[in-house]
């Protein structure tokens, strides 16, 4: 198959180009004009360069796809308009390319989150509680319009890490620091290897089943706040005091941080909206429908996946042995 995959250049994006080209389909990349793709280049992959703010290029990039595999998104935001610019009108611009371009394609794929079906244990209806969620439940919700037009999916990730992921590179540091501040409230949630998120990708673009699938997947653990950052202390073979702390005192910490990036003009990683999913107690989800349905499982067990996470960033020498 000749599958375009948008993203390719971050985390997840960059393990599914790896996965597909080990599956022997003709893989492209869609990127921004910015991009460097020399690595991406090197592996043969065919760069396609559009942008996803504007529909530019998009016309070519899309020419004789069979599958398309929408990665890119953001989490990081100083707006709700950031968000909705970010996550969901992007999907919409890529959404109506597609539709008007290549009505032939295969296999549409959202990727998602478990942000934007909301906080909860496996099968229970709730509602995303963060604005990054909205933004993709909205995302999901344009994609899901058009199944009727288009076979389409909708992967709903939980957090991911792996080598190759910076969001958890605090949590290492901070246990390599000796001190780990969680969420007192934390007491459970789904976690995945990067790369067993890309093979759950692939699944569902080989795959067959009905258009409209919405579907989750995990390794099956359900750490919380605490039992993560001993985890992470076990991998990196370091002793830790964890600290929990209330959900009132995260939030003031994250308007104190989004002060400091007001005036620095910087990122911070401690924003109000991740807070407001920070301190849900649950964020779990299972893996059942897509084992039935497609056969897929998870593959590396968390802990393993955290020492293999540690010993890349031991070598990247984004931490200290």
């Amino acid at each position: 198959m000749r599958v375009l995959v948008t993203g390719a250049t971050g985390f997840l994006g960059s393990l599914l180009i790896d996965v597909l080209l080990e599956a022997g389909h003709e893989t492209r990349a869609l990127v921004r004009a910015s991009s460097n793709c020399d690595v991406l280049e090197q592996k043969g992959v065919r760069v396609l360069r559009a942008s996803l703010e504007s529909g530019d290029g998009l016309r070519d990039a899309l020419a004789e796809v069979d599958a398309v595999v929408h990665c890119a998104g953001g989490g990081r935001a100083k707006t709700r308009s950031d968000f909705r610019r970010n996550n969901t009108r992007t999907t919409g611009i890529l959404l109506a390319a597609v539709l008007e371009h290549a009505p032939l394609v295969s296999r549409f794929v959202l990727v998602s989150s478990l942000a934007a079906r909301g906080p909860g244990r496996p099968g229970e209806a709730t509602a995303p509680v963060s604005e990054y969620g909205r933004s993709k439940l909205a995302a999901e919700e344009l994609v899901l319009a058009a199944a009727d037009k288009l076979p389409v999916t909708i992967l709903r990730a939980p957090a991911l890490y792996g080598p190759g992921d910076q969001r958890m590179l605090v949590l290492f540091r901070a246990v390599g620091a000796g001190l780990g501040l969680v969420p007192r409230s934390s007491k459970g949630a789904s976690l995945l290897h990067g790369r067993d998120c890309a093979q759950a990708l692939l699944a569902i673009v080989q795959g067959s089943h009905d258009s409209g699938r919405i579907y989750t997947v995990s390794d099956g653990s359900d750490y919380s706040a605490v039992q993560l950052i001993r985890a992470i202390a076990l991998a990196r073979r370091r002793r830790v005091f964890v600290l929990p702390l209330p959900g009132w005192m995260l939030r003031c910490a994250a308007v104190l941080a989004e002060a400091w990036a007001f005036v620095s003009g910087r990122e911070v990683l401690l924003t109000r909206d991740k807070v407001a999913d920070l301190i849900q107690p649950f964020w779990l989800c299972d893996f059942a429908a897509i084992e039935e349905e497609l056969g897929w499982k998870p593959s590396i067990a968390p802990q393993a996946g955290l020492q293999e996470t540690a010993r890349w960033y031991l070598i990247q020498g984004w931490i200290s042995d």
